[in-house]
């Protein structure tokens, strides 16, 4: 808990701001997530329709992920992020209000295209207000701890509230708690939060230096005329050095580099000013190795870029197996616990707020973890720890003993998320970012939707033990393709940037 006080003090603003406010979000979450299940429950939902609106949602977010994430590249994370906030805030109230299957269905689809834009857009909006790889980590991680700390706080202020007003249709006054909570955390980020570097190095429409706001230099030109082009020159430079390097070792490389670049982008601007001058305008040249071919060339530069980039398919993939993996347990815990271990909704809530805690006893525990062992052991102990968890939760149990090890679980699976979410997402560069979110969100869209509804035919035929299997057997195949497509990604591009082989690498 020291070190990680002591980190978030060494942060840059905008890293400090995001993660105090993180913490109104984690209440909302934490009370939508314990009574949603138990609000439908409550009216005379079954457990199918619960697992078909959960589907649905699923597939909305699936649908529109990819999309989002090339929205968020055109007007901005911060917008995208604060508009998902507000989508999620209107779903909860309109849960809380609505008293038949559509109005539910329509409920899902608001809240899952607030998640969509939240999820396409939050770690990359965190990741651009830190200065190095190392601050992402712990920024990264930093989130997840403040998040699932205060989810534990907003579970119990759920049961808190159930109780208190045990006149209430189902758990509606949770619902609208959460509502609230989510739409003043928007309102405060839009309030707080530093602006984005807007392309090109301009400022964002707040005005924001990135100096002030501890934002990462970035400069991308425009890709026509032959300024863009010395200037996307210049930028993919100053860009490399800026992104794949520690503060110390980009100033002394930029120190070093500049008049090199400066006097060969200058060069390049008059013979190609001079070249235009005598011959017209003239097309762009186009790079090495991204030479359009056939149709491909008419596509927008970031499919083009999707379509060309092998890392993104594997990641991608990795994505589709842990969304496939994490709904057959995760989002029916409190269906779990009230059908097979047979316990009231008061005992569900106290659970669920120990669940939070472990949570962020996880997140915290990720990067150390993942600094001591290296990536190797790290990702296999892991791993193969939720298979045997998993496979254990199979067998019949005291109900005491089911529910310590489904926290347990769920601590342990939350662990894992992050390790892999957090080493993913910054082995890629900056220009890659937005597109992996998207795809992430659709491929892990299509393993959840697809999960989800298999585990509402188990619990429509009243059988709570074998998603626990599947889940387990599904973890170990996982882990064979992360371990023979995956890591090999992130060791080398953490051979890369520290300039020496990582402990426990390959």
């Amino acid at each position: 808990m020291f070190s990680f006080r002591s980190s978030n003090t060494s942060m840059t603003t905008g890293v400090r701001r995001f993660l105090a406010t993180e913490a109104l979000y984690g209440i909302g979450i934490g009370l939508y997530s314990l009574a949603l299940n138990l609000h439908l429950l409550a009216l005379g939902a079954s457990g199918g329709q619960i697992a078909s609106i959960s589907a649905v949602g699923i597939l909305i977010m699936g649908i529109g992920a990819l999309p989002a994430g090339m929205l968020a590249g055109k007007i901005g994370r911060k917008p995208m992020l604060l508009a998902g906030s507000m989508l999620v805030a209107a779903g909860a109230a309109l849960f809380a209000t609505g008293r038949s299957l559509p109005v539910w269905y329509a409920a899902q689809a608001v809240a899952s295209a607030g998640f969509m834009c939240i999820e396409t857009t939050e770690i990359q909006l965190l990741f651009r207000y830190c200065r190095s790889r190392r601050e992402e980590s712990r920024a990264f991680h930093g989130m997840f701890a403040v998040f699932t700390a205060f989810t534990g706080l907003g579970n119990l202020l759920g049961g808190i509230l159930s109780r208190a007003d045990a006149s209430a249709a189902g758990h509606a006054p949770s619902l609208y708690a959460s509502a609230v909570c989510i739409a003043v955390l928007s309102l405060l980020r839009l309030r707080l939060l530093p602006a984005e570097r807007a392309a090109g190095g301009r400022p964002g429409p707040a005005g924001a230096d990135a100096s002030g706001s501890g934002l990462r230099p970035r400069a991308e030109a425009a890709a026509g005329g032959a300024s863009g082009i010395c200037d996307a020159a210049e930028a993919e430079s100053r860009s490399r050095d800026t992104t794949d390097k520690d503060p110390g070792d980009r100033g002394r490389s930029e120190a070093s580099k500049a008049p090199e670049v400066r006097a060969s982008g200058s060069a390049a601007c008059d013979a190609e000013e001079k070249h235009v001058s005598r011959r017209g305008a003239v097309k762009p040249p186009v790079s090495r190795g991204r030479r359009p071919a056939g149709r491909v060339s008419r596509l927008p530069q970031g499919f083009r870029r999707l379509l060309r980039n092998r890392s993104l398919w594997l990641l991608a993939s990795n994505a589709c197996l842990i969304g496939f993996v994490f709904s057959f347990i995760g989002p029916f815990m409190n269906v779990y616990l009230k059908f097979r271990a047979a316990w009231g909704d008061d005992l569900i809530s106290y659970v669920y707020t120990v669940n939070g805690l472990v949570l962020f006893a996880a997140s915290l525990a990720a990067p150390k973890i993942m600094e001591r062992w290296g990536a190797k052991a790290a990702f296999t102990g892991a791993f193969l720890g939720n298979a045997g968890l998993a496979l254990l939760l199979l067998i019949a149990q005291p109900a005491p003993v089911f529910a310590a090890l489904l926290v347990l679980r769920s601590g342990s699976f939350s662990l894992l998320g992050n390790l892999v979410d957090s080493e993913t997402m910054s082995s890629l560069r900056e220009e890659d970012r937005n597109l992996y979110a998207g795809m992430r969100a659709v491929f892990r869209c299509i393993g959840s939707s697809l999960s989800t509804m298999t585990a509402g035919l188990f619990m429509n035929a009243g059988d709570y033990h074998t998603p626990f299997l599947i889940a387990g057997v599904l973890l170990i195949v996982n882990f064979m393709y992360f371990r023979s497509r995956v890591l090999p990604l992130i060791i080398k591009r953490n051979d890369n940037l520290r300039g020496e082989p990582q402990a426990g690498g390959a």
